[in-house]
């Protein structure tokens, strides 16, 4: 059976994104596929700096073996100034390489209803860096989105069951 891993990439207390990650959780169990969480506020994540895996903390280690366990993956980023997070993008340098030739989908928060291009940048990245091929659509939520501390918008989940989909048909049997 495949697995996915979800990785949630906001550090804020209140992250929308981990919301938007948490529905995508549900979306995955009620189809029976394999799924885990890594969710980055809660790593003690260091700064890349080049050195060998070997020499980061138990964390980034464990991350990096969660991550090459698993046969495809979801990226829930925040975008902030136009592109996506900087721990988001710390933590893919670190744990590049268990992402080597994968499948991801892609879930994109932000604040406003004109920052949807800003996941292209995290595409570029995950191709470059480890030719990780993503899926469409790409899910697109902002503060319109949500109500009552929960994902509501009926578009955005929509498309995060079809993300979901396309994700599942590219999944190794």
């Amino acid at each position: 059976m495949p697995k996915i891993v979800l990785i949630q990439g906001s550090l804020s207390p209140e992250s929308k994104t981990a919301l938007v990650i948490a529905e995508t959780g549900k979306v995955l169990a009620s189809k029976g596929i394999d799924f885990e969480t890594l969710d980055l506020r809660s790593l003690d994540m260091q700064f890349c700096d080049g050195r060998s895996l070997k020499d980061y903390n138990e964390d980034m280690q464990k991350a990096h073996r969660i991550l090459d366990s698993a046969d495809g993956f979801i990226f829930g980023m925040p975008v902030y100034c136009w592109s996506f997070s900087g721990a988001l993008k710390n933590f893919i340098d670190i744990t590049a390489g268990a992402l080597e030739k994968k499948v991801a989908g892609i879930l994109c928060n932000a604040g406003g209803s004109h920052s949807f291009m800003a996941s292209s940048d995290l595409v570029r990245v995950l191709f470059y860096e480890s030719g990780v091929m993503t899926v469409h659509p790409i899910v697109y939520t902002n503060a319109g989105d949500f109500e009552d501390g929960r994902l509501a918008g009926e578009k955005a989940l929509s498309k995060i069951v079809v993300m979901v989909d396309a994700l599942i048909q590219r999944l190794p049997e």
